[in-house]
Formats: structure tokens, sequence, C-alpha cells
């Protein structure tokens, strides 16, 4: 039997990266606000995070 999993939300942002011809793909975690790359994205997936102070709904852009 499977067991379900509840995950944490990640926003994908895109980048051009250093160059134009060099895009990224980064996720940003809706947590704490940490940005990451993909595989850094599936280890923070399993680690405990705490919401940040100084970036409440990063991801949203309502902290600037």
């Amino acid at each position: 039997m499977a067991e379900d999993h509840v995950g944490k939300p990640f926003i994908v942002l895109s980048t051009n990266g250093d160059l134009p011809t060099n895009p990224m793909s980064l996720r940003e975690c809706m947590v704490c606000g940490g940005v990451f790359t993909r595989e850094e994205s599936r280890e923070h997936f399993e680690a405990r995070c705490q919401p940040s102070p100084e970036q409440p709904l990063a991801a949203a852009g309502r902290y600037r």
C-alpha cells in the first residue's frame, strides 16, 4: 500500500543565467524563500525549514 506524502510548495523561476544562451531554472521554496537548483530543491524538500521573518510570501514578491 502506498503512503501519501505532502510536499513543500516551490515556484519555478526561469532566468537567463550568466549569458542569454545559458538559461537556468531555479526553484523558490514558498516556506522559507530560499532559492535552489533542481537537485538542491530535491534535498531541501526533505529538510525542515522555517518561514523567513524578513521575507514573508517571498515567492509572491510581496516583501519588496
